[in-house]
């Protein structure tokens, strides 16, 4: 890799981001008196002698590292995870630590029923795959929209949710298969820091810094992060930095304040992998590079603030204004494969690639306001909740194709320095340049009502105005478009224990045609798709609470999804369907004292129920419809299981397997993705003011791919390793 080293090009700036560490709790325990007896005690001539006082100082270990019991996206309040009726996952700061997930998605693999696709030199941003469905513009920051396309970082967040199923009650249009929202890491009126230093295998550096205190009314919480990283894959590095201020202030007793800031600055590589061959990832070592060493441009600049004002009228009603506003810019040499490999013929065992130079900037402000009334109705509790929103973003895309770009072999590439056509800049002929505004109106009502302490049911709609117009710089081709929708949602749970809940419900959620900030002819004019999320689970408490359990079995399907007119294949109608049936088990919290576990199962039939597209096989090269086939990137099994276990106070060993079975990567399924199972493994010795940690990843060395398309796979990484010393005071 010292080649790699050498032509890696940095920026002058110093790359720095914010990292969260997770806090790791030391306290004293209590100190025993032996008292005298009675008779002696009352004796004031009685001299009393008191047995010697000794002080132990042990290092507590943390309760319930992996389980969380509320949650703040399944409604608009925090709410116990057993009265909201619907699946949602929250994977914590202490999971995170623990598996060394220093990316989002790193994080979300610990949620059943989720994909990541995207790898080593990322993509465009975060793209994720939830119950068969896309999710990659259902992202959220504390509940509010962050659909900016960026790699996210975990040093800056306590935790990621995950709410699975139809939700357009409470986040608009999108959240088909469900939404991701990270928490950020606010004041907690505490003062003290943390920070660790990380290196690992392929010149992998990373520190981050997380520090806060409190002076009076006012507390102030800081992390940083820096980042810097080559890759197993050839030619490819990640410089990584960041920061994330917080600030809380208690105006009143009743009152606060919230200022939330982040800034993340990245630059590397877009790659997208290793050749798709006869429907495969080519047999070539995962290290192979196919793009142009001198040529491998992706930087990211992402800037987002939210101030909340938090008011409490009484301690039954109160209310919550949030506004966001977030800056994001992405500049990237694409590096593509256009077409399949040819497997017979003059260009046998070579591949067509493309490139373009891109750039899309985006702007978001949004504006939140959420009001909860506890107040008896006919006797019983209740919980209203209602309030609006209005959102602005918009969008802007350029793109450059270059020209003049050679085949190169599948088995044995050549790389070579940039030819003449390869695109620099912005000047001449673009083959995309488009402006997209896009205005979101809307309000919700939402009611919980406890019928007896068994039963509650939840009840609630939400109205949107989802506004969009598009100017082509180009051509003349600018389209609006302009959706109005009622988003149903309904539940009953039942518990007839305090350790149990059993609920079913219903939801529904909508796609309009701009959901991603893009219109075109054949689309602008439609209806929104709509969704419907049917489900039964159940949520058990066990071991007084220390460990958790869930089940859930649902049908998610679409009903009227967009598919080629069989009269004009340059024009799209409402005639398709997409289902996904299938079922979710979890297991979160300690087994047993000192062991504790994640462990996530789940199972997914996700089919094209109807459909008139049709697309050429990469293998076959005959034309197929996309009728009976399975969806793009999703297994029918995944899973993960994540435990350990302290030894004694100071020594915690553990480790974990995650899973996945085959995956379709394209619309036809001839080009597909293997399963695999990867063994990750970490050792850690504990103590007061410092921690030492060893996290092996892939132990096996297992060849897997992560991600991929119809051309293309993203390999996985092979076996390495990481060293963490972390401190805190």
């Amino acid at each position: 890799m010292s080649d790699t080293k050498q032509l890696r090009t940095k920026s002058g700036n110093a790359k720095w981001r914010l990292g969260a560490l997770l806090p790791l709790g030391a306290a004293l325990s209590g100190m025993a008196l032996a008292a005298p007896p009675a008779e002696q005690a009352a004796d004031p001539d009685q001299e009393v002698v008191l047995d010697d006082v000794k002080v132990k100082a042990n290092r507590d270990k943390p309760v319930n590292r992996f389980k969380a019991d509320t949650s703040t996206t399944g409604s608009k309040t925090e709410m116990a995870i057993r009265d909201i009726p619907q699946s949602i996952s929250v994977v914590k700061e202490e999971l995170i630590e623990s598996q060394n997930a220093f990316n989002l998605r790193d994080a979300l693999r610990n949620v059943s029923g989720l994909t990541i696709a995207a790898g080593e030199g990322g993509r465009t941003g975060d793209s994720i795959t939830l119950r068969g469905f896309s999710a990659n513009s259902d992202q959220y920051l504390d509940g509010v929209k962050d659909n900016g396309q960026y790699a996210r970082d975990t040093f800056f967040i306590e935790r990621a949710e995950v709410l699975k199923g139809a939700s357009s009650i409470l986040f608009g249009r999108g959240a088909t298969g469900g939404v991701i929202n990270q928490v950020f890491k606010k004041p907690t009126g505490k003062t003290g820091i943390t920070g660790n230093f990380t290196y690992g295998l392929y010149d992998f550096k990373r520190t981050t810094i997380d520090a806060e205190t409190k002076y009076q009314d006012f507390g102030a919480r800081l992390n940083v992060l820096y980042q810097d990283a080559d890759s197993f894959r050839d030619y490819n590095y990640t410089n990584r930095w960041g920061i994330a201020p917080s600030f809380k202030w208690d105006i009143t007793a009743d009152t606060d304040l919230t200022l939330n800031l982040l800034h993340q600055q990245e630059d590397g590589v877009f790659d997208y992998g290793v050749p798709m061959y006869n429907g495969r990832p080519a047999d070539v070592p995962i290290n192979t590079f196919y793009g142009y060493y001198d040529n491998r441009m992706m930087d990211t600049d992402v800037n987002v603030a939210t101030v909340a004002l938090t008011h409490r009228f009484n301690q039954d009603f109160s209310v919550k204004n949030t506004v966001r506003y977030g800056d994001y810019e992405r500049k990237y040499l694409t590096h593509l494969y256009s077409g399949a490999a040819a497997l017979s013929g003059v260009n046998a065992g070579t591949i067509n690639r493309s490139q373009a130079l891109r750039l899309n900037t985006q702007e978001n402000v949004y504006n939140q306001t959420d009001f909860v009334y506890k107040k008896p109705l006919f006797g019983h509790v209740n919980t209203l909740m209602f309030g609006s929103e209005f959102g602005w973003e918009e969008y802007d895309f350029k793109s450059k194709n270059s020209t003049g770009l050679s085949r190169v072999s599948v088995f044995d590439p050549r790389i070579t320095a940039s030819t003449s056509g390869l695109a620099y800049d912005f000047s001449g002929v673009l083959a995309t340049n488009r402006l997209t505004r896009a205005q979101t109106y809307a309000g919700y009502l939402m009611d919980q009502f406890e019928i007896t302490p068994e039963w509650k049911i939840l009840g609630g709609t939400r109205y949107d105005v989802f506004e969009a117009q598009q100017i082509d710089r180009i051509s003349t081709g600018n389209f609006d478009s302009s959706v109005s929708q009622w988003s149903p949602r309904g539940g009953i749970i039942w518990q007839p224990s305090k350790e149990q809940s059993y609920y079913f419900s219903y939801g529904k959620s909508f796609n309009p045609s701009a959901e991603s900030l893009s219109l075109s002819a054949n689309n602008a004019n439609l209806p929104p798709e709509q969704n419907h999320n049917y489900e039964i689970g159940a949520k058990w408490d066990l071991f007084d609470g220390k460990l958790s359990a869930t089940a859930a079995i649902f049908r998610l399907e679409k009903t009227n999804a967009r598919t080629t007119s069989p009269l004009d294949p340059n024009l799209q109608i409402l005639a398709g369907e997409q289902r996904t049936d299938g079922f979710e088990l979890g297991l979160a919290g300690e087994i047993m004292p000192n062991w504790d576990a994640s462990i996530t199962y789940a199972h997914l039939d996700a089919e094209i129920t109807k459909s008139t597209s049709t697309a050429t096989g990469s293998v076959s090269g005959a034309v197929k419809s996309f009728l009976g086939m399975t969806p793009v990137n999703v297994p029918e099994d995944s899973g993960v299981a994540w435990t350990t276990y302290h030894l004694t106070d100071h020594w915690e060993i553990g480790g974990g397997v995650f899973y996945a079975s085959h995956r379709y990567a394209d619309n036809v399924n001839e080009a597909v993705l293997p399963g695999y199972a990867r063994l990750d493994a970490v050792v850690a010795y504990h103590q007061k003011h410092y921690d030492v940690q060893l996290n092996v990843f892939n132990l096996t060395d297992t060849v897997y791919y992560e991600s991929g398309q119809q051309n293309s796979a993203l390999p996985g990484s092979p076996v390495s390793g990481q060293l963490t010393v972390s401190f805190k005071y």
